[in-house]
């Protein structure tokens, strides 16, 4: 048995009814079952492949299609020869171990397939290609598995006959199938991804394979009688209809799931429960098609069900329009936590696929039953409805909701299932009417399909719908724009080119002379454009989402270098595969934020990738792949620098900058030198390294000055990380660790992002003989962290009074935090972030209580008199007398 979607009826003789409905429970034991395992390698085939075809997204659609165009082959070659064999279950035992074999099998080839994707296709190759390859693929490489799980629903049904002539076996065995398939995705999912892996889940669901066929070879079925069947023309209305059912089926399943990824969390869990409510709709309607239908007019009830089916989808496409507004009810109502945000993620798929897929499910079991009744075997019919799902993805992923939009695609849907009708008389046309009226008000109906929030005063500058995501350019009110992907994952915009920047400056920095540089996830462009500011880079920029590169121009302004030099190129792609592929390689490899709860991105942390990467490094080379720690749990953490260091035994970690809200952790591996150790950097390392005037002013303005600014923002080295990290296991391919654990964060977290750069401050003891050779640096340096590590506190606190309501009026604040800075100045004189916060108060106090503000800066100007800034603002500052009456001082 196979994908539980489309599990099948049919016809023939009679044997004892009580026999047949005992047949009936076994086959459908085995029916569940074998759902079970064929749901649970549609999942973990799509996670495999994913690493080879660059994206979730497009490996789901890629074995979605494999696996329903497999389905279709099976029966039309096989069912047939099935349907007349008197040893059904002989065939379906079998076809069962053929299935386990080639699931075994495919530990190994899929691997293989990976490394072979770069091969056969070009590195800027284009969408076409990239498609064909996407669909090609998976097609190719499931085949025998596939092929086999569809022949496998001929000799189910031929199992069946007892109970067929009455149509009593098409519904139960359907439903059956299909709740198997909830189970396998769920328990998938949820419980074997995480505790064994892929390739351990797909050899449990191979060996549920062979339980089912060795339970029919112990017990097998009777023989049956062979009948000749009657291929009457009666029978292709019917299997019309089953084909356009299984191509709109699964293209509202493939719309919904698009539209959906704009508002929930998109993990590993989320499609999981998209896919099982999609899965018991289907199951569901065929069940109660099952009990109700028995006594209902055939013409009259496939009319009454094809109107109801396309109203259920305009149904389902309004309500998506409301859909994140349910969610935000659903999560104020739930307890927020990871349950209670599930809870919420469940609710919305139940909301948005429940009514249109009962419908779906009845549906398809009475033109699957009447195309039994009339053809007298099962083979043509689900084949004309798996090749029409087969179809599904290809159409409405890369073609229709590119070309026309969500809305309009749903509205495709709606009108597409009139040619389901069984003809054109009355019932027939009374529901055309309504569908036709029903579409006609969701297109002129003002909802949309874009979840894109407009901040007050801003504007949405710019959207594009694509097959992978659908990508925004937002102005909030005081003109800064950001890109936004998915409606809630921001890739950064105007307002954070400063942080941009450095992401490119600081790696790059660390190495003695790059000529060649690598950048892994683009953004909007600002991190690659700052290669252009170091004279001899060349670089190559690398970004998945082609939708993402077309909002460039947008951000010129914080990307100048994109476009107007020569030496930085941009490649469509996915990072993975571009690394694998031959070609030079590289002094400086710099990957970007990855957010490690989406699903597909835990791959871009796997030691199969990190491994990649060391391969295409220069010797002496240096990778640096930034973590976003305010979407990491420190447990996810642990496994990313556990696994970072299993590939660069000698590594660091450094922060972007001093930021308590947004805090960016890099992880630098190197290779080359004395068995890859890290030589500790001379004195005046960054006047050396920036020699050029117009690179030494573009970093001073990043306040990357001297040596103490870039490694003062040094965390650790490998052995500190290594205790960090602890023993434990790896991110791997097969293991996907990352994945199954960091959506934890992104649906409930118990700390703060400051609360997490505090924490590991705390576990890290840095040793500035690791980092830098002068011993009068040293010492600069270790007293520059201590009081990176108190201001950083400093900031944490001040945020969580703030989130409490607790903030204090600024007078008081100023009282509070400025004696804690001085100090920090005068623990380290070079710490320029404490100093300048403290001439911002005092400029600040200097308004309503200069004699407040002139002692400030007296005790400020104490613990730096090396620092000008003090003094002027003295100077500047009217003489003034403390105010009669006592006062707060602000060094209280």
């Amino acid at each position: 048995m196979s994908d539980a979607r489309v599990a099948s009826p049919a016809p023939p003789p009679a044997a004892p009814l009580a026999a047949a409905r005992i047949r009936l429970v076994a086959v459908s034991t085995v029916a569940f079952t074998s759902g079970f395992a064929g749901l649970g390698y549609e999942i973990v085939w799509a996670r495999m492949l994913a690493v080879a075809l660059g994206h979730e997204i497009v490996a789901v659609l890629g074995v979605v299609s494999a696996l329903f165009a497999g389905l279709a082959l099976g029966s039309l070659l096989l069912g047939r020869r099935i349907a007349r064999s008197g040893r059904p279950a002989f065939w379906y035992a079998g076809l069962e171990v053929v299935i386990g074999v080639w699931a075994l099998a495919l530990i190994v080839l899929s691997p293989l397939a990976t490394r072979l994707v770069p091969a056969v296709l070009p590195l800027d190759a284009s969408a076409v290609a990239q498609w064909l390859v996407a669909f090609s693929l998976p097609l190719f490489l499931l085949l025998p598995a596939t092929l086999a799980m569809g022949a496998t629903l001929p000799a189910l049904e031929a199992m069946l006959a007892p109970l067929l002539a009455s149509g009593g076996a098409v519904g139960p065995v359907y439903a059956a199938n299909t709740l198997g398939a909830v189970a396998g995705t769920l328990a998938t999912a949820f419980l074997l991804i995480p505790a064994v892996g892929l390739s351990t889940t797909l050899a449990v669901c191979a060996f549920l394979n062979f339980g089912c066929a060795a339970l029919l070879l112990v017990r097998p079925a009777a023989r049956r009688a062979i009948a000749s069947p009657d291929r009457s023309a009666q029978g292709r209305a019917p299997l019309a209809g089953l084909f356009i059912t299984g191509l709109l089926g699964i293209g509202y399943e493939v719309l919904t799931v698009r539209v959906l990824s704009q508002i929930l969390e998109n993990t590993i869990y989320t499609f999981a429960l998209l896919l099982a409510a999609y899965l018991a709709g289907t199951a569901l309607g065929a069940g109660l098609h099952h009990r109700f239908a028995g006594r209902a007019d055939p013409r009259r009830l496939t009319s009454t069900l094809v109107a109801a089916t396309a109203l259920a989808c305009l149904a389902g496409a309004a309500l998506l329009g409301v859909s994140d507004v349910l969610l935000d009810t659903l999560r104020n109502l739930l307890p927020a936590t990871v349950e209670g945000r599930l809870g919420a993620e469940l609710a919305i798929a139940a909301l948005t696929f429940l009514p249109p897929t009962i419908a779906m499910g009845a549906l398809f079991t009475q033109l699957a039953q009447a195309a039994s009744d009339r053809a007298g075997g099962v083979g043509d019919a689900l084949a004309a409805n798996t090749l029409g799902a087969a179809l599904a993805p290809i159409l409405f992923g890369p073609v229709l909701l590119p070309l026309l939009g969500a809305k309009a695609a749903f509205a495709v849907i709606a009108l597409g299932y009139l040619l389901a009708l069984p003809d054109l008389r009355r019932p027939a046309t009374l529901a055309a009417g309504s569908v036709a009226a029903a579409t006609l008000a969701l297109v002129l109906a003002p909802v949309s399909l874009r979840f894109v929030p407009i901040p007050p005063g801003g504007a949405l500058l710019w959207h594009r719908d694509g097959v992978m995501a659908a990508v925004s350019v937002v102005r909030n009110g005081v003109g800064d724009q950001h890109l936004q992907v998915n409606n809630h994952f921001r890739m950064g915009g105007s307002a954070s080119m400063r942080s941009d920047h450095r992401q490119a400056h600081i790696p790059l920095l660390l190495h003695p002379d790059p000529k060649r540089a690598l950048f892994l996830g683009l953004g909007t462009g600002a991190t690659l454009s700052a290669a252009a500011d170091h004279p001899g880079l060349a670089a190559d920029g690398v970004e998945l989402v082609p939708e993402v590169v077309e909002t460039f121009p947008f951000f010129a302004q914080s990307a100048p270098g994109l476009g107007n030099d020569s030496r930085i190129r941009v490649h469509i792609a996915d990072a993975r595969r571009f690394v694998r592929s031959a070609g030079k390689p590289y002094d400086v490899i710099i990957a970007d934020l990855y957010h490690p709860s989406v699903d597909g991105s835990g791959a871009l942390y796997a030691r199969e990738h990190f491994a990649a990467i060391r391969e295409r490094l220069a010797p002496a080379g240096v990778f640096c792949q930034w973590l976003p720690l305010h979407q990491l749990d420190i447990g996810t953490l642990k496994v990313i620098v556990r696994t970072f260091l299993d590939v660069f035994p000698q590594s660091d970690a450094y922060l972007a900058q001093f930021s308590v809200e947004t805090p960016l952790v890099a992880l630098v591996g190197r290779v080359g030198g004395p068995d890859g150790a890290q030589i500790p950097y001379p004195a005046g390392w960054l006047a050396r390294r920036a020699g050029d005037p117009a690179l030494s002013a573009r970093l001073s303005a990043l306040d990357l000055k001297d040596d103490l600014s870039l490694f003062g923002l040094y965390l650790a080295g490998a052995e500190q990380l290594s205790a960090f990290a602890g023993p434990g296991r790896l991110n791997t391919d097969d293991h996907p660790l990352v994945t199954a654990e960091a959506p934890r964060v992104a649906y409930a977290s118990s700390d703060t992002p400051a609360d997490r750069l505090v924490a590991l401050l705390s576990r890290l003891s840095p040793r500035a003989s690791q980092v830098v050779s002068d011993g009068n640096t040293q010492q600069r340096l270790a007293a520059y962290w201590k009081a990176r590590d108190a201001y950083l506190a400093i900031g944490a606190s001040t945020l969580a009074a703030r989130s409490a309501g607790a903030a204090a009026a600024p007078q008081a604040l100023i009282a509070d935090i400025a004696p804690k800075l001085v100090a920090l100045v005068r623990l380290s004189p070079d710490f320029e972030a404490a100093y300048a916060p403290v001439i911002a108060m005092a400029r600040q106090l200097s308004v309503s209580d200069p004699a407040a503000a002139r002692q400030l800066l007296e005790m400020l100007d104490r613990a730096n008199p090396s620092r000008p800034e003090a003094r002027r603002l003295l100077a500047v500052l009217p003489p003034g007398s403390p105010p009669a009456g006592p006062r707060r001082s602000p060094t209280r």
